[in-house]
């Protein structure tokens, strides 16, 4: 089987025991980490929205972001927040996966999530939601008010969509505004930080290196914290040939 066939029995299994509920095997659970993100595969025969944003982050370059997490102060009971986890590649590494919150837009993908890092609340809608009123979900809290009950995190880390801001909920965050949903993703994980909390994210080049162009954004994040590190990488995501910046944050301490 290609990787899409792959993915498609493992989508097919998840479906089949969840429905019977039955217990997941070893075996099975060997079988579930196979599961791949659909980014790049159109040729496999993979459809959707997924061919556009699930490109996921190298096993060696989650641990490599845990450990600048690490060098930059995060304590090892420290609680984290994961808000576009995937199958939960920068999860991995966490050193106590009950202190982790995440979102996941894909129920397949947020399940894999639940059975191979138990101990994870994983929240299977966008991470908009986190600002959200329940139990509705159709209008903003006042502020940056959340419900999660975690919040404010020692961690952010994030391998966050790139692209125009544009989910079911985007139309309630017009000030300030952010047209890009990774940028949205920067601003709305540091005011859920900690003072002195960290966020690392990796995400597209732009950031860095386009003068003003996200100038507003910029200044709108400095509010917030200030710039610890930036690394520039090459096309490290499989089936993508994206330049990408890691950023490392620290929220203001007031």
């Amino acid at each position: 089987m290609n990787q899409h066939q792959t993915n498609l029995a493992i989508e097919n299994l998840i479906r089949e025991k969840d429905f019977k509920g039955e217990t997941y095997t070893g075996k099975d659970l060997e079988f579930i980490r196979q599961y791949s993100g659909s980014g790049g595969k159109v040729a496999q025969g993979a459809e959707g929205k997924g061919i556009l944003t699930e490109y996921y982050t190298p096993d060696w370059l989650a641990r490599d972001m845990w450990k600048l997490a690490e060098h930059y102060g995060f304590p090892a009971d420290g609680t984290v927040l994961e808000p576009a986890c995937g199958t939960g590649n920068l999860i991995k590494p966490a050193p106590d996966y009950a202190k982790v919150t995440a979102f996941e837009t894909n129920p397949v993908t947020a399940r894999i999530v639940e059975l191979i890092y138990p101990g994870v609340t994983v929240h299977t809608d966008y991470f908009e939601s986190a600002f959200m009123q329940k139990p509705k979900l159709r209008s903003r809290m006042p502020g940056v008010s959340t419900w999660l009950p975690d919040a404010p995190f020692d961690l952010v880390i994030g391998n966050p969509p790139y692209g125009k801001h544009s989910s079911r909920y985007s139309g309630f965050f017009k000030k300030p505004k952010f047209t890009l949903v990774e940028h949205f993703f920067l601003y709305y994980g540091l005011q859920l930080l900690k003072p002195g909390g960290l966020l690392v994210f990796l995400t597209t080049a732009g950031w860095m290196r386009t003068g003003v162009a996200y100038q507003k954004a910029k200044e709108e994040v400095a509010k917030l914290a200030r710039l610890e590190n930036a690394l520039h990488l090459p096309p490290v995501i499989e089936a993508t040939n994206v330049p990408l910046d890691l950023l490392i944050f620290r929220r203001h301490e007031n």
